[in-house]
């Protein structure tokens, strides 16, 4: 009778087990589902921005004055970053040592000219 027993919990575990296991089994098959992307923007209608030509030019007008204000001021702060950078050349001696302000400088510079090349470009 004790034999009966084990061999009964024995089933009854195993039986639990495989269950437990399938269980597992079928929630590892189903991924959880990502979340719905962000709605897009709301974008003008085309046939509305078509609609009226004189708006529209009067828009990329003042976009343009804008773009060409900040391209000039960009050049100007190159013209003069690149001016203190030269006065302090002149000012050490590069055989021996750079300054650490003179590297940052310099890619302060390369990073305005690099904007400024992108806006020429129309970008």
């Amino acid at each position: 009778m004790l034999e009966t027993r084990r061999v009964f919990i024995l089933a009854m575990a195993g039986v639990a087990g495989f269950l437990a296991a399938k269980e597992g089994w079928l929630f590892a098959q189903y991924p959880p589902t990502p979340p719905p992307p962000p709605q897009p923007a709301e974008t003008p209608n085309p046939a509305e921005m078509h609609s009226n030509p004189q708006a529209m030019a009067a828009a990329k007008r003042v976009r343009m004055q804008q773009d060409e204000k900040e391209f000039r001021e960009g050049v100007e702060r190159l013209y003069q970053l690149s001016g203190e950078l030269r006065e302090e050349v002149q000012k050490t001696a590069t055989t021996e040592v750079l300054s650490v302000r003179m590297v940052k400088k310099t890619e302060e510079i390369e990073k305005l000219a690099k904007l400024l090349k992108n806006k020429a470009k129309g970008g």
